[in-house]
Order: C-alpha cells, then sequence, then structure tokens
C-alpha cells in the first residue's frame, strides 16, 4: 500500500496588502485604496454605458420616432439625460455599491440608484418642457426606461469593477507569493552560510587546537624515541594521545558532520525530506508519496538506508526544489520516494516555467550546477539522475540511489 503525507494545498485567493517597505515616506501622489479604485471604475464603467444610452435615446425619440419639435427638444431630452448619468454616479456612490460583495446587494444597490436616476431624468424633462406636468402614460414609459438602462449599466459598471478586483487581488497574491519564495530561498541560503559559520569556527578552534596539541605530545615521544629515552611516561602519553583521537574522531569529527547533514536526517530520510517541504511557503503546494515498503526501509528503530544513501536522496530532492521555486517559479511541488529493485527512485516534479533542452540559461548539466555535481556522486556509486523539462510543462528530476543493503 502506497501511503501519502505531507499534503498541502495553497493558500485561497486572499485580499491581503503586501507590506510597506520600511522607512518609506509620504510623498505628494499618494498611490489609491482598492476601495476608491473600485469606487472610480465602477462610477466611470457605469456614466460612459449610460452616457451612450443617454445621446442614442435621446437622439431616437426626438427624430427615429417623429418626436422632433425642434432642436431645442432635442438638447432638452440630452440635458435631462445627462443629469440622470450624473445623479446615478453619485448614488453608485453615495449607496458604497463599490464595497459590496454579494450579488443581491450590488444589484439592490444599482437598481436603488437607477430608481432615483430614472426620476431625476423625468422630472428634468417636465422642467424643461419635453413633456407636460400631468401624470400619464408617457412619463410612466421614460421612467421606466430611464431606470431600466441605468441599471443595465449599473450591471455592466459592477462586472467590470468586480474584473477589476479580481484582477489586482491575483496581482497582490501573485507578488506576496513571489515574496514568500524568496523568503525560503533566502533562508535556506541563510542556513547554509551559517552551517559553513559553525564548520568554519570549528575547524580553526577547538579541532585544530586539540590536533596541535595531538602533535606536540608526538613530537615530545619521537624525540625520545631518537635518542633511546622512552620511559614509562611516554607510554602513558601515547595513551592519553590515542584517547584524545578518539575524542576528536567520535566528538569533534561527528558533530560537524551532523551540521552539514539535513536537519532530522539523523532519524530518517523521509522525516528530512518533510521537514525541508515544511519550509516552503504555504502557497506552494507540496506532496509527498512515500509507500509502506520505503518507510520499512527508512524505520528509525531498525534502519536499512545507510547516512549516505539517506543523504544522497534528501540532496535531490533539497536540489530540485530549489531550482524549481528560483528559477520555473513552480506553484506546486510532488515529491516521490519508490522502490525499484535494489535502489531508491526519488523524483521531484514542479509546474514551473520548464526549460528546452537546447536552452543554455536553463542548462542543469553544466558543471556550475547543484544537480551536476548530484549526479556525478550518484554516478560513483552506481546510481544515476536525469531531468526532463519543456517549456510551460515544469520539470521532472529523478535519481536512483542504490541501497547497498538490498544490493547481490
Amino acid at each position: 500500500m502506497t501511503s501519502t503525507t505531507g499534503l498541502r494545498g495553497p493558500r485561497g485567493t486572499g485580499r491581503g496588502r503586501l507590506p510597506r517597505g520600511s522607512g518609506s515616506s509620504r510623498t505628494a501622489t499618494t498611490p489609491a485604496t482598492p476601495a476608491s479604485a473600485d469606487r472610480r471604475s465602477l462610477v466611470l464603467a457605469t456614466s460612459a454605458v449610460l452616457s451612450v444610452f443617454a445621446v442614442g435615446a435621446a437622439v431616437q425619440t426626438a427624430y427615429v420616432l417623429g418626436d422632433a419639435t425642434g432642436e431645442g427638444a432635442l438638447w432638452a431630452r440630452i440635458t435631462a439625460n445627462f443629469l440622470a448619468v450624473a445623479v446615478m454616479a453619485v448614488g453608485l456612490a453615495g449607496l458604497r455599491v463599490h464595497r459590496q460583495r454579494r450579488r443581491p446587494r450590488v444589484l439592490a444597490g444599482v437598481a436603488a440608484a437607477a430608481l432615483v436616476a430614472g426620476s431625476a431624468r423625468v422630472a428634468a424633462q417636465v422642467a424643461l418642457g419635453v413633456h407636460s406636468s400631468a401624470w400619464d402614460g408617457v412619463l410612466v414609459t421614460e421612467l421606466a426606461s430611464g431606470t431600466a438602462c441605468a441599471v443595465v449599466a449599473g450591471l455592466v459598471g459592477a462586472a467590470f469593477t468586480e474584473s477589476q478586483r479580481r484582477l489586482r487581488d491575483e496581482v497582490h497574491e501573485a507578488a506576496r507569493a513571489r515574496m514568500q519564495i524568496e523568503v525560503a530561498l533566502q533562508a535556506l541560503q541563510h542556513e547554509e552560510v551559517r552551517v559553513r559559520r559553525a564548520v568554519a569556527e570549528g575547524l580553526h578552534g577547538s579541532l585544530q587546537q586539540r590536533l596541535v596539541l595531538a602533535v606536540a605530545r608526538l613530537d615530545r615521544v619521537l624525540d625520545h624515541l631518537e635518542h633511546d629515552r622512552v620511559t614509562e611516561a611516554d607510554t602513558e602519553l601515547l595513551r592519553v594521545l590515542r584517547a584524545d583521537l578518539e575524542d576528536v574522531r567520535v566528538g569533534d569529527v561527528r558533530e560537524m558532520s551532523r551540521m552539514l547533514y539535513p536537519e532530522q536526517l539523523e532519524v530518517g530520510m523521509v522525516p528530512a525530506v518533510r521537514t525541508l517541504l515544511g519550509r516552503l511557503p504555504s502557497s506552494i503546494a507540496t506532496r509527498l508519496t512515500v509507500p509502506d515498503d520505503v518507510r520499512r526501509l527508512d524505520d528509525p528503530a531498525a534502519p536499512v538506508l545507510t547516512r549516505a544513501e539517506r543523504l544522497l536522496a534528501v540532496r535531490v530532492v533539497e536540489e530540485a526544489v530549489t531550482n524549481a521555486l528560483r528559477h520555473g517559479g513552480a506553484a506546486s511541488l510532488e515529491v516521490g520516494v519508490t522502490l525499484a529493485g535494489d535502489r531508491l527512485a526519488v523524483s521531484v516534479v514542479d509546474d514551473g516555467a520548464g526549460f528546452a533542452a537546447d536552452d543554455p540559461a536553463a542548462d542543469r548539466r553544466s558543471p556550475e550546477s547543484g544537480l551536476a555535481r548530484l549526479r556525478e556522486r550518484l554516478e560513483i556509486v552506481g546510481g544515476s539522475l536525469d531531468v526532463g523539462s519543456a517549456p510551460g510543462r515544469g520539470t521532472r528530476v529523478e535519481a536512483h540511489v542504490p541501497v547497498r543493503a538490498l544490493g547481490s
């Protein structure tokens, strides 16, 4: 049975703002807030659509329908219609329709603003002498048609505003995801620098001092040997020296070796890979699949995999994940570790940009490439590493790590 662990999906699309840079000063030009941008989009889109209705309806009524009472009547109709446009814009802004997220509330706000705009249009027509002040069927028709046009324009404006809002949120979410990826990569780099510094301090500190002391003791014993003056004290000194060298091997060297291991590697390969994936931003979807036979090999109570084999497998995942984030801009990663005969098959598949096989800029086989160095190490122990990719189709890294305990 194959079990899947480490399953994690990206966060839902949020509307969180990106953090402002520290020390930034306010300038004369202040960026528009999302609310003001939504209000502007709604008002401008609605006004543009309704303005087309305003001119078209006036011309159609005055000439096409034969209600031409002179040029003054035409301009009176246009004036009344544009007054309705202005009232509609003010109504939408005043009712804060741009702040609504639910469609029924948006529709209610648009309908209320449209009714006020249609009423203002009829009132203006009466005031400008287009119609008489008597409440008759013509005014009812004008009210209904004006309100309907305003509703249609308002809904078009609301749809345009919603599309702009989604685009803005997608841009913000993409920027936030990129920032999180950069933070994750920097964290990996800082961890590598920290480990290198700790190892360097250990080599130049206690380890070097203990080795210098050991050399001094050896020189003393050698001097006595050259002059045939070896004493019981020299023999005891050799015993102490041997004990010190054993302490150096067991203590300092092993401790520095552990520093170079990925976190949780001493517990097992699977915990180390899970810990590595857990450090990635939550916007990156990750999936780790490990069958039961691999888990038995990696059982910390009775491990079959050696440290070198665990380390090689984890290094493949680490390098593939780093490349997927840094070069491919991947949004999801699938990591699988299976058993193929006497080898571990480690695969990392991402949905990033990918690269062409003949693209020098994306060549993972260059001598400077981390994967190329891993390939060389795997080939030395009889393993292999393959990279497959295509532009727009992501990248697949697959390595085969020989398991010595399973070999013939």
